[in-house]
């Protein structure tokens, strides 16, 4: 590679670059500022007052408890079913390619649409009875967002998964079935090592659009206070930001990115250890 070459490239990137500094990365940098002062028009120094005053909130808590809650259920669910799916998408049809289009659509369609959908779906004597059973409510409160969440993003998995998949070559089965691999041992030491990195992706994938579900539930619930269960991380940002209470949603934001990093770091060790045969 040419330096000429290398200096076009740089070029290029630079609106990208700049676009990615403006827009994320010097907003962030405010709201780690902003997480440290009492307001954002006095700006005095309080050092981690607001750190303890987020961390006290019932609400908070509750909703960082709930996001927990449908982002390792939500794609745990989510990854399980796009690889069980995919093995047997790949085993049953010879036209994949052809079959795989028809995964795409949920995920372009408007929200509006799939909300309206599934709310016609829920709305029933039957569901209603069982969110008012006293223990079991909150679970069948949330279940319209887990079916969403699910409907909506398990089609773009699909598509991944199955094209690394496919790009597997069948004589490693077949040397592996010689030495006495079958059944799942063949798919634990052979299909997920070698798929490994797109697994990666399409967890890192699952769990970002999992918290991305405030859209959804807005729509859903009609209102930005749904049920205790379905009250995300999302709803605690989006109702301060509706309050101007900035230092509280730029602690908030900070609190949860730091969480995000240390999930996404966790993950990455975990396909590292699978990719080598070691997990």
């Amino acid at each position: 590679m040419t330096r000429r070459f290398k200096l076009k490239i740089a070029l290029l990137s630079l609106p990208a670059v700049i676009g990615f500094a403006v827009f994320y990365i010097i907003p962030f940098f405010r709201s780690i500022g902003y997480s440290f002062i009492g307001s954002v028009t006095k700006k005095e120094f309080v050092w981690f007052e607001n750190y303890k005053e987020v961390l006290a909130n019932k609400y908070f808590r509750m909703a960082l408890k709930n996001t927990v809650i449908f982002s390792v259920v939500g794609v745990a669910l989510i990854m399980l079913l796009s690889l069980a799916l995919s093995i047997a998408l790949v085993k049953l049809s010879k036209k994949v390619s052809f079959i795989k289009s028809f995964f795409v659509m949920p995920y372009v369609l408007p929200s509006a649409s799939v909300v309206f959908f599934w709310q016609v779906f829920f709305d029933t004597g039957t569901y209603t009875a069982l969110t008012e059973i006293e223990g079991l409510g909150g679970f069948f409160d949330v279940l319209p967002l887990y079916v969403i969440f699910l409907w909506k993003n398990i089609g773009i998995n699909i598509i991944l998964i199955t094209s690394a998949l496919t790009k597997i070559v069948p004589e490693i089965y077949e040397a592996a079935a010689l030495d006495g691999a079958h059944g799942l041992r063949l798919h634990t030491k052979i299909t997920l090592p070698l798929i490994s990195p797109s697994l990666f992706f399409v967890g890192v994938l699952s769990f970002v659009n999992s918290l991305k579900i405030f859209k959804e539930s807005y729509l859903y619930y009609n209102s930005n206070y749904p049920p205790d269960t379905a009250y995300m991380i999302q709803n605690y940002m989006n109702n301060h930001f509706y309050k101007l209470n900035y230092q509280n949603l730029s602690t908030a934001v900070v609190i949860f990115t730091l969480a995000m990093a240390l999930v996404i770091f966790v993950w990455y060790k975990l396909e590292n250890k699978m990719s080598e045969g070691t997990f």
